[in-house]
């Protein structure tokens, strides 16, 4: 796996001390409550990180730990549609944004911050 991609998993993330990690967790979820911006980066990130046959099926099809859950492709392929025609998120649309966002607070949007941090 080329960890240099992108959309690679950075499974070394799990190796970091518990407490750097949850500071990261804990800056992620602070940062994904309280700023718009922040959840459509995250959502951003996410629908990037599908893979094209994903992107163009509006669903997940493949389990390779890059992308989302089953449940979620369809939204978040949507979303990122939005987004990438420039467009913003607003009301009820933002909140399960949000909340899918949230979903992966702990996982890749942590490793992301984790690998920006210059920690991984």
């Amino acid at each position: 796996m080329n960890t240099t991609s992108p959309i690679a998993r950075f499974p070394q993330a799990h190796k970091l001390p518990l407490r750097v990690r949850n500071r990261l967790i804990g800056e992620v979820v602070d940062s994904l409550q309280t700023s718009n911006a922040a959840v459509e980066k995250a959502i951003r990130i996410l629908f990037e990180r599908q893979t094209y046959a994903e992107r163009q099926a509006n669903a997940t099809l493949e389990n390779n730990s890059l992308g989302v859950r089953h449940n979620h492709g369809h939204r978040v392929a949507y979303y990122g549609r939005w987004l990438a025609s420039g467009r913003k998120l607003t009301g009820w649309h933002l909140d399960r944004a949000r909340e899918l966002a949230m979903t992966y607070s702990r996982t890749q949007l942590m490793e992301l911050a984790a690998l920006k941090a210059g920690l991984i």
